[in-house]
């Protein structure tokens, strides 16, 4: 028991809340909301080596979570059950994202004997119970076969681990349909469903699919969200959604003072949305404008040592002003506000530093 209690304080104590490891840029899935198909011909397709995962590795003791996640899907790398087994041993808490989970029954069952403690699967279909079993071949349905397969595993194996999610992206397209998730995760047995917005608009078409607004309001798309919420409680599923109004937050959900990201090359990031494996620099469409900020990183954990890339003026910098802002204890501000960079009248607290130049047109800086 004192060991256990040892071994949590220890892990309590770390530096970091999260290593986000994006260990491979390659997707099976054909997604049609994945920054790949806008980007197909300055994708940079790569999976990370074992040396570059062993290499931030070494740190691992300073985090709580390694997280396996990017712009690509983990699944695709051969070595993934060695790089859970890697955090695993340095006792952090280890999950992954897949964007289509078909995984071998061995690959299963070796994840499973990893004591793998999350795993995420984000669909872009609702699916509705009883639907595990239609429409045998396609794509959709080999991937909730397969979640039906694992679970069904996990409970072979009286397992309490992973904690199992079903993430959807909300689009004008499916939000209507969001509720029906519900009674499949029940039967299904998964532990959470997670509703998210498209945070990242590469384009006019992503613009015009997105749920969240800046100033009108859809009552509908709420009370959708609304109802998953209530059939989750009354089946016993976990929801977990988005807000659907951009608001400027003190400090986004990325954390960069607390968060890392390794991208699948070895670049030490803020976080995933300033550093995609393309060529050239990121658009982004925002408040319907069109912007451009560079691919940002810090350093490469082939060239130099973590500590050393982490403790560089800019890198410092950059995180000082999510420190300033969260120490101000800001309150949500309308996000016009925060682009006019103005003072919101009644307000008591010290005004917060403004946004950094590369986050102020990123939705994720407004809760999204």
């Amino acid at each position: 028991m004192l060991k256990g209690l040892s071994s949590i304080f220890k892990k309590d104590r770390r530096e970091f809340d999260s290593f986000q490891v994006e260990i491979s840029s390659y997707s099976s899935m054909e997604c049609q909301l994945c920054p790949r198909a806008v980007f197909a011909e300055q994708w940079i397709f790569q999976k990370m080596s074992l040396e570059t995962f062993q290499k931030i590795g070494q740190y691992f003791h300073l985090t709580r979570w390694v997280l396996l996640q990017g712009w690509g899907d983990p699944l695709e790398n051969g070595n993934l059950v060695q790089m859970v087994h890697l955090a695993k041993q340095a006792d952090c808490s280890t999950g992954l994202t897949t964007l289509g989970f078909h995984p071998p029954e061995e690959l299963s069952r070796k994840l499973l004997s990893e004591d793998l403690d999350l795993l995420e699967i984000s669909l872009e279909g609702i699916p509705r119970a009883g639907q595990e079993s239609s429409v045998i071949g396609s794509a959709f349905n080999r991937t909730l076969q397969s979640l039906e397969g694992f679970v069904d595993l996990k409970k072979k194996y009286k397992s309490k681990k992973p904690a199992v999610k079903l993430s959807f992206l909300m689009t004008r397209m499916n939000i209507r349909d969001l509720p029906q998730a519900v009674p499949f995760a029940a039967k299904l047995g998964v532990d959470e469903v997670v509703i998210r917005n498209l945070a990242y608009l590469p384009e006019e078409r992503w613009n015009i699919l997105r749920t969240f607004h800046h100033e009108s309001p859809t009552p509908a798309f709420q009370e959708s969200i609304d109802e998953t919420h209530r059939l989750g409680k009354k089946m016993g599923v976990r929801v977990k959604s988005y807000p659907l109004k951009a608001e400027e937050v003190p400090v986004c959900e990325p954390n960069p003072p607390r968060n890392v990201f390794f991208s699948v090359d070895g670049s030490v990031a803020p976080c995933m949305y300033l550093r995609l494996p393309k060529e050239g620099d990121i658009p982004r469409t925002f408040l319907n404008d069109r912007y451009t900020v560079p691919q940002t990183s810090f350093g490469n954990i082939h060239q130099e040592d973590f500590m050393d890339i982490w403790n560089k003026e800019p890198y410092r910098n950059f995180r000082k002003i999510f420190e300033d802002r969260a120490r101000t204890g800001m309150g949500m501000m309308q996000i016009f506000d925060a682009i006019s960079q103005g003072r919101p009248s009644g307000a008591e607290k010290e005004t917060p530093p403004p946004h950094s130049q590369l986050c102020r047109t990123c939705y994720k800086a407004y809760g999204i």
